[in-house]
């Protein structure tokens, strides 16, 4: 039986963006493997890496609660997706807008490696250009970030 891994991972970033509604991170644990890893590399600041299940759907809580929150809004959209094998590869921009603000643009890279139906390593990139844009965004209007 073949596995349509594009279907699959969009179904999980719809399913995401339900769960940043209504705080349900569990709806997303059937995406991951019981063992899965969610890490990003670089830039070192904001390096991080966790280890199953309940940790990564932690870390969706926690961030999302630490950052996008903080915004008035939030959306998202993606390119359609690339596979190759067992991994996806999809590209998107989130924009962020906060009252008396700029809109705030940030694209972004994840790669997921499945191990059948379910995500065995999730990994968030983004490029140096687009963590420079996030810093002077932060660097004259982070303070108006709610707490």
């Amino acid at each position: 039986m073949s596995i349509d891994l594009a279907a699959r991972f969009a179904a999980y970033a719809d399913d995401f963006e339900r769960a940043y509604v209504d705080r349900n991170w569990a709806r997303l644990g059937p995406y991951f493997a019981d063992d899965a890893v969610y890490e990003c590399r670089s830039p070192p600041a904001l390096a991080f890496r966790v280890v199953g299940r309940a940790a990564i759907l932690e870390r969706f809580a926690d961030v999302t609660d630490a950052f996008d929150r903080r915004f008035d809004s939030r959306s998202i959209s993606f390119a359609p997706a690339r596979v190759d094998g067992q991994r996806v590869s999809i590209t998107g921009v989130v924009v962020y807008t906060l009252a008396g603000a700029p809109p705030f643009r940030l694209p972004f890279t994840e790669l997921a490696d499945y191990r059948g139906v379910a995500i065995a390593h999730l990994e968030d990139a983004a490029s140096p250009e687009a963590l420079a844009e996030l810093a002077d965004w932060m660097g004259r209007y982070g303070e108006r970030l709610q707490r």
